[in-house]
């Protein structure tokens, strides 16, 4: 049978009439507020916990696969730079040849 806050109230009446108002409130301090449906067992706890530490696991995989990805488009792109600069340059010492080479 399910405790609702009627048959709480009731308990506490009965509980403050029997032994007294300190006592009985201590009492139902110790009483879950809703019912021990709503407490977690440990083994629930664990399990949350262990599912949580997988999400993370999964989360941080997934953030090293993006640094891999993220370094391997920097490599590209300063191959990319390197190659322009060298051409570049390599076209501006042919222009200067070029001036140079001119009666």
């Amino acid at each position: 049978m399910s405790m609702t806050e009627s048959r709480r109230t009731e308990m506490h009446i009965g509980l403050r009439e029997s032994l007294g108002p300190r006592v009985a409130d201590s009492l139902m301090e110790h009483l879950p507020p809703s019912g021990w449906a709503d407490v977690a067992r440990q083994s629930e706890v664990n399990l949350r916990f262990d599912m949580v530490q997988v999400q993370f696991e999964m989360i941080d995989r997934r953030f090293e696969e993006i640094d891999r990805r993220l370094d391997a488009i920097e490599a590209r792109m300063r191959f990319m730079i390197a190659s322009g600069l060298t051409i570049g340059l390599a076209l501006f010492g042919l222009q200067v040849q070029i001036l140079l080479s001119l009666p």
